[in-house]
């Protein structure tokens, strides 16, 4: 047990439940023991502490309670990870506030990089936990870890759909890894833990407080290089997780759903903002630099490029749709003529058959034929 630890977790003690302060305070004192061992007056000067934040961290009693914190753990199992421990995960080094530790049960490994977040609605629909656990499996049956939330409806889903294709999982709590949210997932959490890894950066003992779990959306998109939204409200907390992904430079996907669908709002924003339109694990895998791509399904190589043959409206879009430079939608409805709406429900038929492609920006191309490479 060596005194870094302690200092981490006196430090997480103290400025739990949100460390945004913590990064000013290294970059004013250098280390977790100068930040411990300065005087109240001097914390007091660093913006975003504030006089009650600086009383906790020159709490004479809070060393000891460290201490106490690390051996409870170790009792129960529990591995508290700190930021110079290897399996702390490097990509969080790119956020402006990684926590100052990880609880972890289960364990992290070095090709957990690049990971995907899957996110949604805990009132999931049907439709929407169909998606997420397809999504899940085919994103997991690739080699790429799958993060989510470990809260009912998708994130239950996305977690059950990676470990049925016995891929990886990790799910990030908004509680201390002791106090299981919901109570139903223990045994889900445990299958997460025997595979992959459960991780809370919050003290043991936690209660799932509805302040926390924003916090904690931060490190689901954090960690990943993208994140997915299947299903959300205009409310949702996944929307939340989606708009830190692009403050944190990772991509956004959403999934669509029915217009007239409270939970299909949410996605169905993101796609009209600019996310990524996603009907299958391959969408995703191709925005993600590193992840390793599928081979398409078998019946769309059958018999040459003469299956899925498109309608007369399809191929006069596919003609508007150059090969090599990107066509933004608003270029290609006023080339076309048509309203958006109906354009966007056309190149969706024209996804599926995996004659066009949707980049970021609502930005299309045309995918070649066989023929057309030669």
């Amino acid at each position: 047990m060596g005194e870094s630890k302690i200092e981490w977790v006196a430090l997480n003690l103290a400025l739990s439940p949100c460390a945004a302060a913590l990064g000013r305070l290294l970059e004013r004192f250098g280390a977790p023991a100068a930040i411990l061992a300065a005087p109240r007056e001097a914390l007091e000067q660093v913006p975003g502490v504030t006089p009650r934040l600086a009383g906790r961290l020159r709490d004479p009693a809070l060393p000891a309670a460290a201490v106490a914190e690390i051996e409870r753990a170790a009792r129960r199992s529990i591995r508290i990870l700190i930021r110079n421990d290897p399996e702390f995960p490097g990509i969080l080094a790119q956020l402006p506030d990684p926590p100052p530790v990880f609880y972890a049960r289960g364990a992290l490994r070095t090709d957990d990089d690049p990971a995907v977040a899957i996110v949604g609605s805990r009132r999931a629909t049907p439709y929407g936990i169909e998606m997420a656990r397809t999504l899940a499996g085919e994103i997991a049956s690739a080699g790429v870890t799958v993060v989510s939330g470990l809260a009912r409806g998708i994130d239950e889903a996305a977690h059950r759909g990676a470990l049925e294709a016995g891929g990886r999982t990790v799910a990030l709590l908004g509680s201390g890894i002791d106090r299981i949210y919901p109570p139903e997932s223990l045994r889900l959490a445990e299958a997460i833990a025997a595979s992959g890894a459960v991780l809370s950066e919050f003290p043991l003992g936690t209660a799932p407080l509805a302040g926390n779990f924003p916090v904690r959306n931060r490190l689901i998109s954090g960690l990943t290089r993208g994140t997915v939204v299947v299903e959300a409200t205009s409310r949702s907390g996944s929307l939340i997780t989606a708009r830190l992904a692009l403050e944190q430079g990772r991509e956004v996907f959403a999934v669509p759903g029915n217009v007239t669908t409270p939970a299909a709002l949410g996605p169905n924003a993101l796609i009209r903002d600019g996310a990524k339109l996603v009907m299958r694990g391959r969408d995703v895998l191709e925005e993600i630099p590193g992840a390793p791509l599928p081979d398409l399904p078998e019946e769309r190589g059958k018999g040459g490029d003469d299956t899925n043959e498109e309608s007369a409206e399809e191929s006069r879009i596919l003609s508007l749709v150059p090969p090599d430079d990107p066509i933004a939608l608003d270029d290609l409805a006023a080339a076309a003529g048509w309203e958006i709406g109906p354009l966007l429900a056309a190149l969706l038929e024209l996804e599926m058959k995996d004659r066009v492609r949707q980049l970021p920006g609502r930005r299309f191309i045309r995918k070649r034929r066989r023929a057309e490479l030669g």
